[in-house]
C-alpha cells in the first residue's frame, strides 16, 4: 500500500526549555517564531512537550487529537506530551504558553498527588479546556507573571519556579476534577490504575476481561467502576485508545496501513481493517485520503 507523506512534526523548544526544562512564552510570539523557522502551527502536528495555553484574547476552535474544542478568553488550554493538535488559522489567539520537558514534568507531579493532565483517553469525562472564573483566571496569570520573572533571576530560582507552577496546577486541577466530586478516593485511584494500564498495554490486550484479571477484580466489578466515572463501559475506553493511536499513527508517521497494523498488535491485516471501520465509519486508507486532501 501507498505511504502518505509526513506531517511535519514542529519541535517546541527554547534557550529557556533546554536549560531549565520549562518556559513561560508569549503565545502570539511563540507562534511567530514558529512560522519564521518555516514550520505551520495551524497544520496538525505532535507536540513535543508537555503544554498549558492560557487564553487571555481570542475565540475559536482548537483542534486535539481529530477532535474540536471551543475556545474563548479566560480559560486554559491543556495538551499531552505526544498528542496531535493544531491552533486555528481563522481566530487569532493571544496569551501564554507554557513548556514543560518530561523530565521537569515528572519532577513536579511528584511533588504533589493531584495529576494535572489527563490520559489522552480520559478525555472522555475531562475535556481538555478549562472555562475560568475570573478570580481563578487573575490568579494564574499572576503566578505565570511571577514564574516569568523568577526565571529571569537565574538557576537559583528553579525551587521558586516550580512552586509557582505546582500552585497553579493544584488550584486548575480543583476545578478540573469537578466532574468527579460524586466518587470516592479508592473509586479515582482503581479508574486512574485502569487507564495507567490501558495506556501501557493497549497494544497487546484490547479485552476488558483481561484488564479485570490483572486489577484483580471481576469484569462487571471493572465495568460498573468505568461507567460511574465517565459514563463508558471499559471496552468503550480501550476501543478509543487504541483508535486514537491508529490515527496518530496513520496521521503523523506516515506509515502504510500494514505497518499500522502491525505496530498496533494485528497480526491480521483484514481484521485490523474492520476493526478501524467499525469504530470510524471508513476504512483507514480513507482515514488517510481526507488527511491528504
Amino acid at each position: 500500500m501507498d505511504k502518505i507523506d509526513d506531517i511535519p512534526q514542529i519541535t517546541y523548544d527554547s534557550p529557556e526549555l533546554r536549560k531549565t526544562g520549562i518556559d513561560v512564552l508569549d503565545l502570539e510570539e511563540f507562534l511567530q517564531e514558529l512560522c519564521n523557522r518555516g514550520a505551520n502551527p495551524y497544520q496538525p502536528h505532535r507536540v513535543s512537550h508537555f503544554c498549558l495555553i492560557l487564553v487571555e484574547q481570542g475565540e475559536g476552535e482548537h483542534y486535539i487529537d481529530f477532535h474540536s474544542y471551543s475556545y474563548e478568553p479566560k480559560c486554559v488550554i491543556f495538551l499531552n506530551k505526544y498528542q496531535t493538535h493544531k491552533f486555528d488559522p481563522e481566530n487569532k489567539i493571544k496569551g501564554k504558553v507554557v513548556l514543560q520537558t518530561r523530565e521537569f514534568f515528572a519532577t513536579s507531579a511528584a511533588n504533589i498527588r493531584t495529576s494535572y493532565f489527563v490520559p489522552a483517553h480520559q478525555s472522555l469525562s475531562a475535556f481538555p479546556i478549562l472555562h475560568l472564573s475570573g478570580e481563578l483566571y487573575e490568579s494564574t496569570r499572576a503566578m505565570l507573571s511571577e514564574m516569568t520573572r523568577a526565571m529571569r533571576e537565574g538557576p537559583d530560582s528553579g525551587v521558586i519556579v516550580q512552586l509557582l507552577l505546582s500552585a497553579v496546577m493544584l488550584k486548575l486541577a480543583k476545578q478540573r476534577e469537578g466532574h468527579l466530586v460524586h466518587l470516592s478516593e479508592q473509586q479515582k485511584e482503581r479508574f486512574g490504575e485502569f487507564l495507567r494500564l490501558v495506556d501501557t498495554q493497549f497494544t497487546e490486550i484490547r479485552e476488558a476481561s483481561q484488564y479485570a484479571q490483572l486489577m484483580h477484580i471481576s469484569y462487571k466489578s471493572l465495568n460498573q467502576l468505568c461507567k460511574t466515572c465517565c459514563g463508558h463501559t471499559a471496552k468503550q475506553l480501550i476501543d478509543f485508545r487504541i483508535i486514537l493511536e491508529i490515527k496518530r499513527k496513520l496521521t503523523m508517521d506516515g506509515l502504510s496501513v500494514q505497518d499500522a497494523a502491525f505496530e498496533m498488535g494485528f497480526e491480521d491485516i483484514t481484521h485490523f481493517i474492520k476493526y478501524f471501520k467499525r469504530h470510524t465509519g471508513k476504512t483507514p486508507a480513507a482515514f488517510k485520503r481526507e488527511l491528504e486532501g
